[in-house]
């Protein structure tokens, strides 16, 4: 298994770039924080999320995995895509280094977009895109997604993303794929457009009989650019449960998220 894989205030609708979204103090306003880190907002966006673990259990070297993520959202529908770069060693010590699996969610949103708590469901599709045998499961694989949030006051946000899936083809001489993963995510704001986070993911590997359960605490920067919304973090992640080998006991998530306004539908 790879390292672990993955964000208003009142109201969840995210107040359009280029209109007032400056607090007080000078930073982004509550609503603009909240915005950034919330997984469904009604924006398009562009993510690079990077794991990187120092150690893993049982196999030698460290271990990185990039992700490159987009969200378009369309009306009620929001479809994030996600294609993981992966550098990592095997059992005897080589490193691959490559592509991983391309995966796919096209989650609709039931609640409505203006407010406190939001609840997006949809199915989930992973293609065997990997480079290499060792950074994918040469599965593909289909099941569900689903997104809950709960917004809090000054920007602060709730968050549990859940994932099911299962192969249904691909090589016959690889097993048989299904998975499990609950992303719980806390996103605090302390003003100024900075904010504290935890969003370590509970990643269960039911074919393969591995379980990763991390910790993360870390801290975040929300900013403007241009017509873009910038969300820039850094999280320390700590395994506090694993059984298997091959799965990190600490990793450093690291990001940088682009968020736009949507097109005028």
């Amino acid at each position: 298994m790879q390292a672990a894989q993955a964000q208003q205030s009142d109201p969840v609708q995210a107040s359009p770039p280029g209109t007032a979204t400056r607090s007080s103090s000078g930073g982004p306003s509550a609503s603009v924080v909240s915005t950034a880190n919330n997984p469904i907002a009604p924006l398009n966006a562009i993510y690079f999320q990077n794991y990187y673990a120092p150690t893993v259990n049982g196999v030698p070297g460290s271990n990185n995995l990039l992700d490159l993520r987009t969200l378009v959202v369309s009306g009620r529908q929001i479809v994030r895509a996600t294609l993981p770069i992966s550098s990592t060693e095997d059992n005897n010590g080589n490193e691959q280094s490559g592509l991983g699996d391309f995966s796919v969610f096209d989650a609709i949103r039931l609640s409505p977009e203006v407010s406190k708590n939001v609840l997006a469901l949809g199915p989930m599709l992973t293609a065997p895109t990997a480079t290499n045998s060792f950074l994918g499961q040469g599965k593909w694989q289909a099941g569900l997604a689903a997104v809950g949030l709960h917004s809090l006051s000054g920007g602060s946000l709730l968050v549990g993303i859940f994932t099911w899936q299962h192969s249904f083809a691909g090589e016959h001489t690889r097993p048989d794929a299904q998975g499990v993963t609950f992303q719980p995510i806390a996103a605090l704001s302390i003003g100024g457009g900075y904010y504290v986070r935890s969003s370590g993911i509970w990643n269960f590997d039911i074919s393969n009989n591995k379980r990763l359960i991390p910790l993360g605490i870390g801290f975040g920067k929300v900013f403007k650019t241009g017509n873009a919304i910038v969300n820039a973090f850094i999280e320390p992640q700590f395994t506090v449960y694993h059984d298997g080998i091959g799965l990190p006991s600490f990793q450093l998530f690291s990001g940088l998220q682009f968020l736009f306004k949507k097109k005028t539908e």
